[in-house]
């Protein structure tokens, strides 16, 4: 590891020990973190997250067997849940994998879910595509529940003759920054399809700029 690398990645890694960087910061530590495959986590978010492709080579697998299990709503089968493309233990090791193979100490729980938080912003409209002509299908988009904040894809499928958009989580971190009402019993997120929200950092903690967000008074 070079001089310059080290540097970068003992500024990266002070940032979120501080925890007072926001998702800006963390696209400039993925250029940087996410290019090597032997990280194999972090390869694969700043791959989706640098070219805006779920056709990248690394996350394609995900995407077209989340396509599957919905194309096969309807039809009688068994049903599948359809998988977080990672969990918060698989994101945590991977940040740990590299910090820690790089010399430094494993980072604290609140700063990996600040990250986890500012990935699900910079992911944020990127088109699914699908089928033999890679068309588009549907979007990536932000939720928010009571108890979650999301990272969302929704895709159109044919569900007893009827177009539908079918909803599923692709990251998730526990809700410690907004105060979200629940819609529901279920707490079904709310999704914002049509707004992106950005991820902005105040003395240290993480705001959602999310005016639409219902919260209680």
């Amino acid at each position: 590891m070079d001089i310059k690398y080290q540097q970068l990645n003992a500024y990266y890694f002070e940032r979120f020990t501080q925890r007072n960087f926001d998702e800006k910061d963390v696209l400039g530590f993925l250029t940087l973190a996410g290019n090597n495959p032997r990280f194999d986590v972090l390869y694969a978010l700043k791959e989706l997250v640098t070219t805006r492709d779920t056709d990248a080579n690394s996350v394609k697998s995900y995407f077209d067997h989340a396509h599957d299990v919905i194309r096969r709503l309807g039809s009688g089968g068994p049903k599948e849940k359809i998988q977080l493309l990672f969990s918060f233990k698989e994101i945590r090791n991977g940040l740990n994998h590299y910090f820690t193979d790089s010399g430094f100490e494993k980072l604290e729980i609140g700063a990996v879910s600040d990250i986890l938080l500012c990935l699900i912003s910079l992911l944020q409209g990127i088109q699914i595509h699908s089928g033999k002509n890679r068309r588009v299908s549907g979007n990536l988009c932000f939720g928010a529940s009571h108890k979650e904040l999301l990272l969302m894809g929704t895709i159109k499928a044919t569900v007893r003759g009827r177009s539908v958009p079918v909803t599923f989580p692709i990251l998730a971190v526990k809700n410690d920054y907004e105060n979200v009402q629940k819609q529901d019993d279920a707490d079904s997120p709310y999704l914002f399809e049509t707004t992106i929200a950005e991820i902005v950092s105040n003395e240290g903690k993480l705001f959602v700029t999310f005016p639409e967000i219902p919260t209680h008074a």
